[in-house]
């Protein structure tokens, strides 16, 4: 049974990773870092092990590494005011498979409302939220399947959309050597109830990533090949920095990015400093980041992004700071503990089972 279910994880993954590499352009807030240390490490990993129940979200796989009865909650006080947070809980089922749920949310701020004859008609808001339900199993002793189903809704105005994501995860982790690997096919799906007419893309995302913490130092670096799905990572499109026709410059002006530069754009870069079981130091770099947001002649440290957690009591407390641009920074918060640390007795179990 574990060889058919891995057959058919397999199958679903390939099938998605090469069927569906689109752009996609409606409920992008599914992309964003949902806690503090994902932040602090670039904005996306899929291999991290560090029993945390919100990598789950990353990767579903990562659900059946994390501490058992564990709940997060986070905040982000996003780009221009934009708020949003996330709240994750997950336990285990049996020392074979894991169950989680989830919520995230993306609040906009109140907009004025104008017509096209520039009258003011009011105001109005957007926002969106996303339930998730996760599963994890391990199907053999190093290696853990996950799958996510989440149901989407947005609105902006008197306009409302529904939609359906899938996320699916492994993960092969060798706890002798410290070494994680994995893979997540994220956000495929479809737009089922459109704001208008047209039913648009979502930002299916193909992850693959490595962490590996040094026998001899307290170091752990990771390595995620972010949108392996899509290859050109440019927001031109076309090659053409401008249009001729509207801004009167030649289209002889062309922006190109070379083949080297459009590979870094793929990578994020993470490293962590874990001088204890209580506290550690994270910083990463992501480079499309850094050529998407930075501007000429003005330094900013756009793709940087740094970290830190610390434990005290029975709770867990991250930090993370994400430069984006000059004005774009973006703070993160995260608070999380495990329900069974409460217990009286010291003997509860993790969610895991001894490899």
């Amino acid at each position: 049974m574990r060889r058919y279910i891995l057959a058919l994880i397999c199958g679903i993954s390939l099938s998605l990773s090469f069927g569906f590499a689109s752009d996609g352009t409606v409920y992008n807030f599914l992309s964003l870092p949902n806690s503090s240390a994902v932040s602090a490490l670039g904005g996306a990993n899929v291999s991290l092990q560090n029993k945390d129940v919100t990598m789950a979200v990353q990767n579903p796989a990562l659900l059946g590494l994390a501490d058992d009865r564990s709940i997060s909650l986070s905040y982000f006080n996003y780009v221009s005011d934009v708020q949003y947070g996330s709240a994750l809980y997950g336990q285990a089922i049996d020392s074979l498979s894991w169950w989680g749920v989830g919520f995230t949310y993306l609040n906009y701020g109140t907009f004025d409302a104008y017509s096209e004859y520039d009258v003011n008609e009011g105001s109005f808001s957007a926002g969106d939220a996303c339930l998730s339900a996760i599963y994890a199993r391990r199907l053999f002793r190093h290696f853990i399947a996950g799958l996510s189903l989440k149901p989407v809704y947005s609105y902006i105005d008197n306009y409302t959309s529904f939609g359906l994501a899938v996320d699916l995860g492994a993960n092969y982790y060798l706890p002798d050597y410290d070494f994680s690997a994995g893979f997540t096919v994220r956000n495929f799906g479809v737009q089922i109830i459109p704001y208008e007419d047209t039913r648009e893309n979502l930002p299916c995302d193909v992850q693959l990533g490595v962490s590996k913490r040094l026998a001899h130092a307290p170091f752990r670096f990771s390595l995620t090949y972010d949108r392996l799905n899509h290859w050109n990572l440019d927001y031109v499109k076309d090659g053409s920095l401008y249009d001729a026709t509207e801004t009167g410059i030649s289209s002889d002006y062309k922006r190109s990015v070379s083949w080297g530069n459009m590979l870094l754009r793929h990578f994020i870069v993470g490293v962590e400093f874990l001088p204890s079981k209580n506290f550690s130091l994270m910083a990463a770099y992501n480079h499309r980041r850094n050529e998407e947001f930075s501007m000429d002649n003005i330094g900013s440290g756009s793709g940087f992004s740094f970290g830190g957690n610390i434990k005290v009591y029975k709770f867990s407390l991250g930090v993370s700071y994400a430069i984006y641009g000059p004005s774009g920074n973006v703070l993160g918060i995260s608070l999380s503990s495990s329900l069974n640390s409460f217990r009286k007795s010291d003997s509860a179990h993790t969610a895991g089972i001894d490899l």
